[in-house]
């Protein structure tokens, strides 16, 4: 019979199975546990995820603005080499058939003794004058198509008059043969007293070539500054980069390649971009001006011309003029010659438009403002799903500021950025630039600019050529050398078989390279015009070749250490950055720049030439280094360059900014491979790298903008001081939105 309490009783004496029910318990705790593990891990795994992704959002952001300034600072630099160019023409070419206190001796053909210095004459005033501010006077020889041994700017540094051709002196018991050689003298002076009247109108037309060619060219960089930089500027949530593309869109598939699954099906992105903040972006600005955190440089240089009175007692008085568009300035024999029209059709490009924010008044570029700091933000939210999370959904937050550095757009005109102010402000000793004309400001009339503002010196076109430099291209030095140079351009002078003298007007000179009137045919208007040949250098159209003046061109304009230090310049603009450009952000949003003008590679180019191993289509900055350093058949300024002009830089090399580190785990600088390029693009020997690199070299160094994280506490400070050491401290005019808004 069973006893059932006894079973009972024996089974509460059993712990058979006690284990199975802790264990029951502990593996509810234990799951609990490993979902909390896993969620944490998730959510972790999520977060990290997403501000990974947003961290590479926000730097592509940046490196497409990087670019977008990269573009803007070499075009930038692109008119700094223009002026270069326009101030050598004025100065060099201008002055250099000055007889008596230019450096360099016709006669002799050597420079002169003791006038070799880097220095402007202190001791006499003549002198002194003649190199601070010279008159432009290019009717000498070996300029063709000058009469052989003719000089009207013999004596343009005392404004003397200059003799014509006189009469052989009368020989004893010759008479008749001494009446004939009078009559003879009397046609030739008859006939020099016409070509004196062409002189004057020559020195006018030539030096409005150099200034209204210049001016159409800064005009052509500054309208596309402005449509880049106003598309730079965008909105405060998008712009559009170098290839016409919407950086935004560009953002959010960034994210959306980067993104876990989880958080890709829920993200919610935002987009800062600082330039397109009021402050900063182009709202409530006339047509003509790029957007805010850009100003035009507008300068009012002064020009003077020497001009000729003929055939008062058989000789050319010569007066130095002012060159404007006024009829009190024009040639005194203006009306005596055919060249009236031409003088009265240029007069019209010359001067100031009344608009100072028309892109053809004279300008240098633009300035950077500094308290409008240009960087990038992303933010995004997700809600990532969590298996086994009790509180439901989660909202992950990321965010994330990255910014463009270490390039240069270009200096300011003076030194000191007060916070507020839409331009850099000084005095005359304040320049950057000791050596540029004064700057005419957006709020100041043209009458208030006069002769004594700053002097009749310092509105004479000039630039400086290193930092510290007080006399750019006044100096004796770059006088007698450039002089030597223009005159040895022609093969008879070299070889000695042209006339050494004026006065000799019946020797013949020799020298089919000799420089040319007519080799600075495109200026000033073919170049420019819709499909014309975009070259602004002289160009022989005759024989279908590069002028040998093109080098001394070439070598005037060439980087040196003042432009290394204020601009970022890129050594192939073509491939870089010019066929992105013109195949898509102008082609597509800043189609209206295009619609009328075509957009403008470096100085050099020339529309569908090709010489050799140069294709001038494609020409580009370093192709300016390789035409000195390798000349061919033209002439040669190598040794000019490297030898007397130091501050010149003579490999594109130098032009890199960044360094090569030492190894992985030695980021300190590589001496052995700095500015040296040790890594070529592929394809970069055959001028087309693949693909483009910044500076056109993939190891050694880099050019322009590059990119960095940001923090917000930084941006949002208000003790910055980034206006110089006279201005005071404060916060940007463009901070971050607050973190309850982005």
């Amino acid at each position: 019979m069973l006893n059932r309490r006894s079973t009972f009783n024996q089974n509460l004496k059993n712990r058979k199975g006690q284990v199975a029910l802790f264990v029951a318990l502990i593996f509810q705790i234990l799951f609990l546990f490993f979902a909390m593990v896993i969620n944490v891990g998730l959510l972790v795994h999520h977060k990290i995820n997403l501000q990974n992704s947003v961290d590479l959002a926000a730097y592509y952001a940046a490196s497409r603005q990087a670019e977008n300034m990269n573009a803007i600072a070499h075009m930038n630099y692109q008119i700094r080499q223009s002026w270069k160019l326009l101030a050598w023409r004025y100065r060099m070419l201008g002055s250099a058939g000055e007889w008596n206190y230019h450096p360099y001796d016709k006669t002799t053909r050597q420079l002169k003794s003791g006038m070799l210095d880097d220095i402007v004459n202190t001791t006499n005033s003549i002198a002194q004058n003649y190199q601070i501010a010279p008159a432009f006077c290019i009717t000498y020889i070996p300029f063709k198509p000058m009469p052989p041994g003719e000089n009207t700017c013999r004596n343009m540094a005392t404004g003397r008059a200059t003799r014509l051709w006189d009469a052989p002196g009368v020989i004893a018991f010759h008479q008749a043969f001494s009446r004939q050689i009078d009559r003879a003298s009397d046609v030739l002076k008859r006939n020099a007293i016409e070509r004196c009247k062409y002189f004057g109108s020559y020195n006018y037309l030539m030096l409005a070539k150099f200034v209204v060619g210049y001016n159409l060219d800064q005009n052509n960089r500054m309208e596309a500054i402005k449509h880049l930089s106003r598309a730079t500027s965008g909105t405060k949530s998008d712009f559009y980069d170098i290839d016409g593309q919407s950086v935004k869109t560009g953002v959010e598939k960034t994210l959306a390649n980067n993104l876990t699954a989880a958080n890709r099906s829920t993200v919610r992105m935002d987009m800062f971009n600082s330039l397109g903040t009021g402050d900063c972006n182009a709202e409530g600005l006339a047509d003509g001006a790029p957007a805010k955190w850009l100003t035009p440089i507008r300068i009012y240089p002064g020009f003077r011309y020497i001009d000729t009175q003929c055939g008062n007692n058989n000789a050319i008085n010569i007066i130095a003029k002012e060159h404007s568009n006024n009829p009190y300035s024009f040639p005194h024999h203006k009306s005596e010659t055919e060249m009236s029209s031409s003088i009265d059709k240029m007069a019209q490009w010359i001067g100031y438009r009344t608009d100072l924010n028309d892109n053809f008044n004279f300008s240098i570029g633009v300035e950077k403002n500094p308290w409008c700091m240009a960087y990038t933000g992303v933010s995004a939210t997700t809600q990532p799903k969590i298996p086994f999370s009790p509180l439901g959904a989660i909202t992950l937050k990321a965010r994330a500021f990255y910014k463009p550095f270490g390039g240069r757009v270009g200096p300011w005109y003076y030194k000191n950025w007060n916070r507020g102010s839409r331009w850099s402000e000084g005095n005359p000793n304040d320049k950057t630039d000791p050596n540029m004309a004064p700057r005419v400001t957006d709020t100041s009339a043209l009458s208030t600019i006069s002769e004594s503002a700053e002097g009749t010196e310092n509105r004479a076109a000039n630039y400086s050529r290193f930092i510290g430099d007080k006399f750019g291209l006044k100096t004796y030095k770059m006088l007698g050398y450039y002089g030597k140079a223009i005159y040895e351009l022609d093969s008879g002078w070299r070889n000695g078989t042209a006339p050494s003298d004026d006065s000799s007007g019946n020797s013949p000179y020799e020298g089919v390279d000799a420089p040319n009137f007519a080799h600075w045919d495109d200026l000033p208007f073919d170049f420019i015009n819709r499909g014309g040949s975009g070259d602004v250098m002289a160009f022989d159209r005759a024989a279908n070749r590069p002028s040998p003046m093109r080098i001394l061109e070439m070598a005037a304009i060439l980087p040196d250490t003042f432009d290394t230090a204020y601009y970022s310049i890129e050594p192939d603009f073509y491939h870089n950055y010019f066929l992105r450009l013109k195949n898509g952000f102008f082609a597509g949003p800043g189609s209206a720049f295009t619609s009328n003008q075509d957009l403008r590679p470096d100085l050099g180019y020339r529309r569908g030439y090709r010489q050799g191993a140069y294709d001038y289509e494609k020409f580009g900055v370093k192709d300016q280094f390789q035409v000195i350093n390798d000349p061919g058949d033209l002439v040669n300024t190598k040794g000019l360059v490297k030898e007397q002009f130091t501050f010149t830089l003579s490999d594109w090399k130098h032009l890199l900014t960044s360094w090569a580190p030492v190894g992985l785990n030695n980021y300190s600088l590589d001496t052995n491979k700095f500015g040296k390029c040790t890594d070529l693009p592929k394809g970069a020997d055959n001028n087309a790298p693949n693909p483009p690199t910044p500076g056109n070299c993939v190891m050694g160094g880099t050019t322009g903008y590059a990119v960095k994280m940001v923090s917000s506490d930084y941006l949002r400070s208000a003790d910055l001081k980034l206006g110089g050491e006279a201005s005071g401290a404060g916060p940007l005019l463009n901070p971050p939105p607050p973190d309850d808004e982005f």
